[in-house]
């Protein structure tokens, strides 16, 4: 990687622009990420043991199983290793893929629970001490009161969750049993309230493990999917993004922020500003690299196509009818930096 390119893509740069992106516009995806190869590994223990149904998974503002139905969402920052990072310095929140299998097999319970309905059970509701509506009793607030010292329920994570709400108790009850180590028999062996609704479970999957849900995946509704998320990755986790930024070489937003506008309520006809840049990127290399004589055009590449991506990003806009000036605006732009580059070997401008 050359010099110009390691400062316009260095790990400060990319984390501040992480940051000033709005979630729906950072191209998430579960392909080749942390998340994908625990969905692999939870999936390929629930066939181990007889399951063939599979839930549906997307990226979501949080993590859970839609009430009700099969469909799973994943906290979109674990499909990412840098927002990963930046939500563990910031947040101290971070999950390996430990945590991650062993919280993926709960949402797999919840899936199969809501997937047969299996809450309307008169055996499950009396295994698992649902009293009333199945989905109207869990606790207003989310905060729960338990007994550590109870032996009637799984405890997976140290967090006593199973002692919730019953669909939990019942969740927490598969991902323990989905374990093809089977170390749960030897950790609860002397805890027959466990072991009733362990044999429980194993009879459901026996039972269903080949047929077909009820109810079909990826139906809506989603909860929160990530294309929906407005706000940037620093306003959803209340991260400044000030010391990154003050430490980014590579960094020139704000730059382009100016030069360029947000999709407002304009009447008059607008462009997407990437394809401005796109459509003039040799014109403006030539310009800047002839008037800089920058030894290392590469460098002025790599500046055009950072700037690109950059606004494609942030979903910047421009006038057409000032598409003139709009085109010297982001010429004078590049230029300038590429001359910081060549004579201070930076691209940030040493009195921003």
């Amino acid at each position: 990687m050359n010099f110009a390119r390691r400062l316009l893509h260095s790990k400060d740069t990319l984390k501040a622009e992480l940051l000033s992106t709005p979630v729906r516009n950072l191209a998430l995806t579960l392909k080749g990420s942390i998340l994908e190869r625990c969905i692999e590994r939870a999936l390929m223990e629930t066939r181990h043991f007889g399951i063939a149904f599979e839930p549906f998974f997307y990226l979501s503002d949080s993590y859970g199983c839609v009430e009700g139905t099969t469909n799973i969402g994943l906290g979109f920052w674990d499909a990412d290793p840098l927002l990963r990072e930046l939500v563990r310095e910031n947040k101290d929140i971070f999950r390996d893929e430990g945590d991650l299998l062993l919280l993926l097999k709960h949402e797999i319970g919840h899936a199969l629970c809501y997937g047969f309905k299996l809450y309307r059970l008169k055996e499950f509701r009396e295994t698992f001490n649902v009293e009333g509506h199945f989905f109207n009793t869990y606790p207003l607030d989310n905060r729960y009161r338990p007994d550590p010292w109870s032996k009637n329920f799984v405890n997976p994570d140290g967090d006593h969750y199973a002692q919730k709400h019953p669909d939990d108790d019942f969740a927490e009850t598969f991902a323990t049993y989905i374990d093809i180590e089977e170390s749960w028999k030897e950790r609860y062996k002397r805890r027959t309230g466990v072991f009733k609704k362990i044999q429980f479970v194993r009879r459901v999957i026996r039972h269903y493990g080949q047929k077909a849900p009820l109810i079909a995946d990826g139906v809506k509704p989603l909860h929160v999917p990530v294309d929906e998320i407005k706000e940037t990755s620093a306003e959803f986790f209340k991260i400044s993004p000030r010391r990154y930024i003050a430490a980014a070489d590579g960094y020139m937003d704000p730059e382009l922020k100016n030069l360029f506008r947000m999709p407002g309520r304009i009447q008059k006809p607008m462009e997407d500003a990437w394809k401005l840049v796109h459509r003039y990127r040799m014109f403006v290399e030539k310009l800047a690299t002839g008037q800089t004589r920058i030894k290392d055009p590469d460098a002025v590449r790599e500046l055009i196509s950072k700037a690109y991506s950059r606004v494609r990003a942030l979903g910047l806009v421009y006038l057409k009818e000032e598409e003139e000036k709009t085109l010297a605006a982001f010429s004078g732009l590049i230029l300038i930096k590429a001359l910081s580059f060549k004579i201070f070997r930076t691209f940030q401008l040493p009195l921003r």
